[in-house]
């Protein structure tokens, strides 16, 4: 009953696709969040998307075509006062790592007898550490790995697990750059929370990346489908495109979001070896949430985050 109660504000936030249920009445459901401004302003379809970082929490075989080491860094505020920090650093030599914390705040404590609270609070969090590792296979073909710890503690009751991630991509054409992703992620044994012992919320995403030149600019359209364990799908896509100098707009959809329609938007700014990205995730009637990302590399194109060989080098040249 607590455990409903707390995780229903992040039904929307975290969904996995288990029709008619409650985000948080799956363990660890907070894998299923965004990981970058960027990923989250382009609908989370970054199955197929490479060279930046955070493609470890999607598809670790993006970590193959980094073109330069990157770390990001991303704060999140929620709707309900929750909280998520978010950091992963990506090295040119195809390792990386992540990790997250989620933030539940101080939570009124009820019963059935008191329903209204007033007898105190607890709190809650979810945690997750990671680390990764794609690697080429031929100039078109990349292959990756990734494993993790992944915890969540609920007013003392605490569980753990750890999960593996692995995935693939195949580079189609050049001119234009197009490339194909495939993921499977979660995979792992169940894991006792509270009373029962819990499947992980195992997914598979199937994903496309696609970069055009629209009237002299570079624009990249992203598509994923993800697959969840009882069969339902969920559609993910999203566009970015430099529209002036530094700066790019970004527009999205995600299929997990059942609060609103699933609209999401942003922005991101380079400035030398630093860009700053910003996501806005409206829910309804629950609020919006606001993600921005700072991340810092050494001289990089903005779609060389989305688009780049397996040998690391950017395909597009930029105007």
């Amino acid at each position: 009953m607590r455990r409903l109660l707390l995780f229903a504000a992040l039904a929307a936030l975290a969904r996995t696709a288990h029709a008619g249920r409650f985000a948080g009445e799956e363990p660890f459901d907070f894998l299923f969040l965004d990981a970058g401004a960027l990923q989250a302003a382009t609908g989370g379809a970054f199955a197929a998307g490479a060279g930046d970082a955070n493609a470890i929490a999607y598809n670790p075989a993006g970590l193959a075509s980094l073109p330069e080491n990157h770390a990001s860094f991303m704060h999140t505020k929620h709707f309900q006062g929750v909280t998520r920090e978010h950091l992963a650093v990506g090295l040119r030599n195809g390792w990386g790592v992540s990790a997250d914390r989620l933030a539940y705040g101080n939570l009124a404590r009820t019963t059935l007898s008191n329903p209204s609270g007033g007898i105190g609070s607890f709190g809650a969090s979810a945690e997750h550490f990671g680390a990764g590792f794609g690697w080429p296979l031929t100039d078109r073909f990349t292959v990756g790995w990734a494993g993790k710890f992944i915890r969540q503690t609920l007013d003392g009751t605490r569980a753990s697990a750890w999960a593996a991630d692995a995935g693939a991509q195949i580079e189609m054409s050049e001119d234009p750059t197009w490339r194909l992703g495939v993921a499977v992620q979660n995979m792992g044994p169940k894991t006792k929370f509270e009373i029962a012992r819990e499947a992980l919320p195992l997914s598979v995403r199937w994903g496309s990346a696609l970069q055009w030149e629209i009237l002299g600019r570079p624009v990249g359209f992203l598509l994923d489908l993800e697959q969840d364990p009882d069969g339902r799908y969920s559609p993910h896509a999203g566009a970015t495109a430099i529209v002036a100098g530094a700066l790019s707009l970004r527009m999205g959809y995600n299929g997990r979001n059942d609060a609103a329609i699933g609209i999401t938007a942003g922005f991101g700014i380079q400035w030398e070896s630093f860009t700053l990205d910003y996501a806005l995730i409206p829910f309804g009637a629950l609020g919006a949430s606001h993600q921005m990302s700072l991340g810092f590399r050494w001289g990089p194109a903005e779609l060389e985050r989305v688009f780049s060989d397996a040998s690391g080098k950017f395909v597009e040249n930029n105007p």
